[in-house]
């Protein structure tokens, strides 16, 4: 029995110490440290019980109170570990028992309980140690089986608490068990001097760390490294051969008498050998059970992190996930299911295979995800089962799990939140391992981060495009898809509607914002509804929609527009106890290719036909054609208006003129040159005649400003300085400060506003380029810049018409608009325009 004796401790010290070395480098927790603990006085008490048998310096009684001591401090650490484990809270206990275990610790080294041993020596090299106990041992009995009993309740209060640990706490309540058995064998006669009580401690440690493993506290990966393993087994080779040195030289002399010259070196040859053969033995084993997969998968998972950290879109975070999911555990099925819109449900938004079933839904107040929200581990579907949880759920979601073969469901969560979960099926009858498990969550956690970045972006992105109001997308998105369409859109037909509410501050004023908000809201219903399938509904300003419609021609747009119209001027006849105005609309109607070159100009002329629709009379639809005779507008309710309609803002515009005209004739001529020459322009590139009529009227109006610019300014006879120049062009904002206050007159505002902008981005005052520069203007600028040149001022005389022409040409594409430029040149060419041209009809 003496090589039992010496191998039992020595393989459990060396156990011992592997696990102590191990836990060292990982990371801590409550748990851990608490058990690192123990271990430390198993090493104490296996190490100090061996040494002190061999009588090893410092002596027996060093080694004894070293044993004796580690025993009765060690069910402390191991009462630490069980109340961490379970999560129990409270402090008294705790203290109760750790000061209880430091007076019984020092009443034990005052020998209160038990004497030194007495050591007698039984021959062959082998000792017997005699112990005497006093009465008073059956105090640190009672203490001891007291705090037993509390782990004891502890541990059946959890499992009651929360079956699903049940499988990581009966290890524990197993390893108690097997220590109290083992050191009741060692005091039964029939057993022997075998030592069961330190082989009860291996089985007890062995079970604690898989208990560990089970709830996952740490990864069983090796933590150490192969020189550390390589003194570790260095040690436990020495320890052994050390002990059994004898019987081996004996054992040689005997079998192999030839060699008796040559025992030392035989036996430091397999002292060797055996080392390395050990060592070998230990690493492979720890690469082929835990290395080797947790690699594969710690690299599956840094490959995820770093891909999913660069993306903000949710669909390829998703497919990310899946495919990382099915490598790393060879899934058979993988379905993501994230909140809904309405945040009351989960529903799948990602499978493994496209033919997978997404009809899956499960609500947010589901038992299974309120337990997800209190842990972050994954769930096994068979340990769930057993738990009330389960049986509290409804039979569809039961059925819905049976169904679909869900083995595994790991929680997608924030910190404030569960934000989705991931449900797993493989075939395998066994098929998650805990380091399946701990992949799964480590992989979890990451997706949830990103999943939730890529939310928020999806959901900033959106609401950055859609009108918060109404729910349709914003201006800015309009102009987006406009100009997608269009591109899509160039070998057949585009037609965009304009509808602007009339009267809206009227509304306003009557009825309350609120009531004008929802107004808005019920004309983007009737919008939505009206684009469905067909096109796309935005909300283009304050009062005014538009739809795209691609594929539409001129007739088809009247057609729906008419229909959205009608519809519009029912919302407030329909339902409701309170007597509303009807609300009405001015609609444009503009066509690509036949009214429009461009998406700019498509707008553009979409906005005209809107003025056209404000200004004879509103609630009509106006659809804008280059050319009158097929120009189409009709009222939905009131008689067509009479076709000299501008004529009523005729006094308006000659007394703003007849007011500049007083201030400097020569603004006052000059006017009425650019409105000729611009309508002339605007008319031979096919505007329609109410698109004519309104740049005519903004040249006679652009120069408006003008009245508030000083007169030593206005007349200087020279060049002005940067100063004067500054207050000079302030005339454009002070003509629309004058203007906008007419709201007869404010469709000539963008007209008026631009005709100092350059085609290249440098004029003013918004530094504005190209088609973004509205087309009214753009023929205001060629029309003001020639007769700028061919008229005499203070400062410069007339140029001369050919010297103009070819000043305009040179300034084609950075001044000018390149086309109008060179069709202007034409028209002076053809003499449709020339300089003493000074009539006011157009």
């Amino acid at each position: 029995m003496a090589i039992s004796f010496t191998f039992v401790p020595l393989f459990a010290l060396f156990c011992y110490v592997l696990l102590f070395i191990t836990f060292a480098a990982a990371k801590k927790s409550q748990e851990i440290y608490a058990f690192m603990g123990m271990l430390l006085t198993l090493i104490g008490w296996t190490g100090g019980s061996l040494f002190m048998r061999l009588q090893l310096y410092p002596g027996v009684i060093f080694w004894f109170d070293v044993s004796l001591g580690s025993l009765f401090i060690m069910p402390v650490f191991l009462y630490l570990f069980v109340h961490h484990f379970v999560g129990a809270r409270g402090y008294a206990l705790k203290i109760i028992w750790s000061v209880g275990s430091v007076i019984i610790l020092i009443l034990n080294y005052c020998h209160v309980f038990l004497q030194h041993p007495t050591v007698m020596d039984i021959g062959d090299g082998q000792a017997s140690f005699i112990y005497t106990m006093h009465p008073a041992v059956i105090i640190p009995v009672l203490f001891y089986g007291a705090m037993v009993a509390c782990m004891v309740r502890l541990l059946v209060k959890e499992i009651r608490k929360s079956p699903i640990f049940a499988p990581s706490i009966r290890p524990i309540i197993i390893g108690m068990f097997i220590l109290f058995l083992g050191n009741i064998g060692d005091i039964i006669p029939a057993i022997g001097r075998f030592p069961t009580d330190t082989l009860s401690g291996i089985i007890n440690a062995l079970l604690l760390f898989y208990a560990l493993y089970k709830k996952r506290l740490f990864k069983m990966t090796l933590l150490v490294s192969r020189g550390t393993v390589f003194v570790l087994t260095a040690v436990l080779t020495s320890a052994l051969f050390a002990s059994t040195l004898p019987s081996i030289e004996a054992f040689i002399l005997q079998a192999f008498p030839q060699f008796s010259g040559q025992v030392t070196m035989i036996i430091a040859v397999t002292y060797a050998l055996f080392t390395i053969f050990i060592y070998l033995l230990i690493q492979q084993m720890l690469n082929s059970l835990f290395v080797h997969e947790e690699m594969e998968q710690a690299r599956l998972t840094r490959e995820f992190t770093h891909q999913a950290s660069k993306s903000l879109k949710l669909d390829e975070v998703l497919q990310r996930l899946i495919t990382t999911v099915r490598t790393g555990i060879d899934a058979d099925k993988v379905f993501i299911c994230l909140k809904d819109k309405s945040g009351a449900a989960f529903s799948i938004v990602g499978t493994a295979s496209p033919l997978d079933s997404k009809n899956f839904t499960f609500s947010v107040d589901n038992p299974m995800c309120a337990w997800f929200l209190s842990s972050d581990q994954a769930l096994l579907t068979r340990d769930f089962q057993k738990t009330p949880l389960y049986r509290s759920m409804w039979d569809a979601e039961k059925a819905q799990l049976s169904e679909r073969r869900i083995d595994c469901i790991v929680p997608l969560k924030t910190e404030k939140d569960l934000i989705g979960l991931l449900l797993l099926a493989k075939n395998d009858p066994h098929p998650f391992s805990h380091s399946d498990l701990a992949f799964l969550e480590s992989v979890a956690s990451v997706a949830s981060i990103a999943i939730d970045n890529a939310s928020l972006y999806e959901r900033a992105y959106y609401e950055s495009r859609v009108d918060n109001l109404t729910g349709l997308l914003n201006r800015k998105c309009f102009h987006e898809k406009l100009d997608e369409e269009f591109g899509v859109s160039s070998i057949t037909s585009l037609s965009l509607i304009i509808f602007n509410v009339d009267d809206f501050k009227l509304y306003n004023q009557l009825y309350g914002n609120r009531e004008g908000d929802q107004a808005l809201q019920n004309i983007a219903r009737i919008l939505a509804y009206a684009a469905e399938g067909k096109g796309i509904a935005a909300r283009y300003g304050g009062k005014e929609f538009a739809l795209i419609l691609p594929g539409y021609d001129t007739a088809k747009a009247y057609t729906l527009a008419e229909t959205v119209a009608r519809q519009i001027g029912e919302i407030n006849r329909v339902g409701g106890s309170k007597t509303l105005k009807k609300l009405t609309v001015s609609v444009g109607v503009c066509s690509y290719p036949h009214s429009a070159a461009n998406a700019s100009q498509l707008i553009n002329n979409a906005d005209m036909a809107v003025y056209s629709a404000k200004r004879s009379g509103k609630n009509k639809i106006v659809v804008y054609s280059v050319n009158a005779a097929e120009s189409h507008s009709s009222s939905l309710e009131t008689p067509p208006m009479d076709a000299g309609v501008y004529k009523e803002y005729a006094s308006t515009i000659y007394a703003l003129t007849a007011a500049i005209d007083a201030k400097d004739h020569y603004t006052f001529r000059h006017s009425q040159k650019v409105a000729e020459y611009a309508s002339v322009l605007a008319r031979t590139i096919g505007l329609n005649q109410d698109h004519v009529q309104i740049i005519y009227e903004a040249g006679l109006l652009h120069d408006i400003g003008k009245i508030s610019i000083p007169d030593h300014i206005l007349a200087k006879p020279g060049r002005l300085d940067q100063d004067e120049y500054a207050i000079m062009k302030t005339h454009v904002e002070n003509s629309i400060d004058m203007i906008r206050h007419l709201p007869s007159l404010d469709y000539v505002i963008p007209a008026v506003i631009g005709h100092h902008e350059r085609w290249d981005g440098t004029g003013y005052p918004r530094g504005i380029s190209g088609e973004d520069i509205p087309l009214g203007a753009r023929c205001l600028a060629v029309a003001d810049a020639f007769d700028a040149m061919t008229s005499v001022r203070s400062y410069k005389p007339a140029q001369p018409v050919e010297y103009a022409a070819g000043e305009i040409i040179r300034q084609a594409g950075l001044q000018f608009d390149p086309h109008l430029a060179e069709v202007f040149v034409d028209l002076i060419h053809a003499g449709k325009i020339h300089v003493d041209s000074l009539s006011l009809s157009s």
